[in-house]
C-alpha cells in the first residue's frame, strides 16, 4: 500500500515541477520582450545622438543644437559678411550666423571665392551657443568687416565651420 501512495506523490510532484518549470519559462519569456524594447529605444537614441543634423533640425530647434554637429547642402547664404563670416539663409525669414575656421578660409583665398549674398554651399561645422559679446569678438578679429556686424543675425546659436564649398 505504501508504494501506492509513494506513486501518487510522485506523480502529484512531478506535476507541481513541471508547473514551477513552465512558469519559469513564461516569466522568463515576457522579462526578454521588456529587455527587447529596452534594448531598441537605447538603439534608436544613440541612433539620434549620432546623426548629423540639418537646416530642418536648426529651424525647429536651435537650441537643442548646441553640441550636435550639422550637414547642410545646397542651401543659400543670406549675406556675407566678411572674410570669415556669412549667414545662411535658412528660410525667407530666418537667417543664421556662420563663422569659419581657419581652414575653410584658407581654401577659399587660395581659390579667389568670394561668398556673396545668394551663393548656393556644402557647410558642415559644429553649434556653439552665441550672444553679443561672441559677436563683438568676431568684429574686433577681422572675421567680419567693420561696419557690418549690425548685420550678423540674431541667434541663440551659430555654427562653427570646418567645411565650406561654395557651389
Amino acid at each position: 500500500m505504501s508504494d501506492k501512495g509513494e506513486g501518487g506523490l510522485r506523480a502529484i510532484l512531478t506535476i507541481v515541477a513541471l508547473g514551477a518549470i513552465g512558469g519559469l519559462m513564461w516569466w522568463l519569456n515576457q522579462q526578454s520582450g521588456q529587455i527587447e524594447e529596452e534594448r531598441a529605444a537605447f538603439a534608436a537614441a544613440a541612433v539620434e545622438a549620432v546623426r548629423d543634423w540639418n537646416a530642418g533640425d536648426l529651424l525647429s530647434d536651435p537650441r537643442g543644437a548646441v553640441g550636435r554637429r550639422v550637414v547642410i547642402d545646397d542651401i543659400a547664404i543670406a549675406s556675407g559678411l566678411g572674410e570669415g563670416a556669412f549667414s545662411l539663409a535658412l528660410s525667407d525669414a530666418v537667417t543664421y550666423p556662420v563663422l569659419m575656421e581657419s581652414d575653410p578660409i584658407q581654401r577659399l583665398r587660395m581659390a579667389n571665392v568670394t561668398i556673396y549674398g545668394g551663393d548656393k554651399v556644402y557647410v558642415s561645422g559644429q553649434i556653439y551657443s552665441f550672444n553679443d559679446s561672441i559677436s563683438a569678438v568676431w568684429v574686433d578679429q577681422g572675421a567680419v568687416n567693420e561696419g557690418m556686424g549690425d548685420q550678423i543675425p540674431v541667434s541663440p546659436t551659430f555654427l562653427l565651420a570646418d567645411s565650406v564649398i561654395v557651389r
